[in-house]
C-alpha cells in the first residue's frame, strides 16, 4: 500500500482538530462540570462538617445544661429539705413549748387547787379549834376572867403607841356619840372608874361612857368610840386569831 503523505497530513490535521472541538466543546464543559461537582461536594462537606461541629456544640451545651439542671434540682431538693426541717423543727420547738406551757400551768393550777383546799382545811380547823375553845372557855369564864381581861385592856390603853393615841384624840374631838364599853357581864363600880379615868387621860378631855352587856363576849370588855376600837375578850381574841392565821 502506497503511502500518501498528503492524506496523512490531512488526516493529522483533522485529527487535532477534532481534539481542539473535543477539549473546546466537551473537555471543559466536563471539567466545569466536575469542578463545579467537586465544589459543591466540597461546600456540603464542610457544611456537614460545620454542621457536626455545630451539633457538638449544641450537644456539650445540652449535657452542660442537663448537668446544671440535675445540679439545681439537688440545690432545690436540699433547699426544700432544709427548709421542711427547719419547719418541722420550728413545729416541733412551739409544740414542746406549747407542752411546756401547758404542764406549768396545771402544776400552778394544781399547787392553787392544793394551797386553797390546804387554806380552806386550815380555816376549818382553825374554826373548829375556836369553837372548842369557846365552849371550853364558855364553861371556865367568870367574874375572875372578866377582871383579868379588864386589868389586860387597861394595859393595853397604857402602852397604846402615839398613833393609836392619836386616832383616840380625834374620834373623842370628831364623835358626840358616847364611847361603848361592851362586857360579858356587869363592870362594878371600880372597874368602871378605871376604865374612863384612863380613857380620859389618853383623850386629854372627859369622855362620856354608855355601858351595855353582851354575853357573845364570853369574858372581856369591847371599847369602841367613833373610829377607834379596842377589845380584850375571848369572843374577839378567837375571832382575830381566826382571822390572822387563814391570811
Amino acid at each position: 500500500m502506497e503511502l500518501n503523505w498528503s492524506t496523512l497530513v490531512l488526516e493529522i490535521v483533522n485529527f487535532l482538530i477534532l481534539v481542539w472541538i473535543l477539549k473546546r466543546f466537551l473537555y471543559k464543559p466536563v471539567l466545569a462540570v466536575v469542578a463545579r461537582r467537586r465544589e459543591q461536594i466540597q461546600a456540603t462537606l464542610e457544611q456537614a462538617q460545620r454542621e457536626r461541629k455545630q451539633g457538638e456544640v449544641l450537644q456539650v451545651r445540652y449535657e452542660n445544661r442537663l448537668s446544671e439542671w440535675e445540679k439545681e434540682k439537688e440545690s432545690a431538693r436540699q433547699a426544700l429539705q432544709r427548709e421542711m426541717d427547719a419547719e418541722r423543727s420550728r413545729r416541733l420547738e412551739a409544740l414542746k413549748n406549747e407542752f411546756e406551757d401547758e404542764r406549768k400551768k396545771a402544776r400552778v393550777l394544781a399547787e392553787r387547787e392544793r394551797q386553797e383546799t390546804e387554806q380552806r382545811l386550815e380555816s376549818r380547823a382553825l374554826e373548829l379549834g375556836a369553837r372548842f375553845a369557846s365552849r371550853l372557855l364558855t364553861r371556865v369564864a367568870g367574874p375572875e376572867l372578866d377582871a383579868r381581861l379588864i386589868e389586860v385592856a387597861l394595859a393595853d390603853l397604857a402602852d397604846l403607841p402615839d398613833s393609836a393615841q392619836q386616832k383616840l384624840r380625834h374620834a373623842a374631838q370628831a364623835t358626840s356619840g358616847p364611847l361603848e364599853i361592851t362586857s360579858a357581864r356587869a363592870l362594878d363600880a371600880s372597874q368602871r372608874e378605871a376604865l374612863e379615868q384612863t380613857v380620859a387621860h389618853l383623850a386629854g378631855e372627859t369622855v362620856t361612857c354608855r355601858y351595855r352587856e353582851d354575853p357573845d363576849l364570853v369574858a372581856g370588855i369591847r371599847l369602841r368610840l367613833g373610829s377607834f376600837l379596842l377589845y380584850a375578850n375571848l369572843r374577839d381574841e378567837l375571832k382575830g386569831f381566826v382571822e390572822a392565821a387563814g391570811e
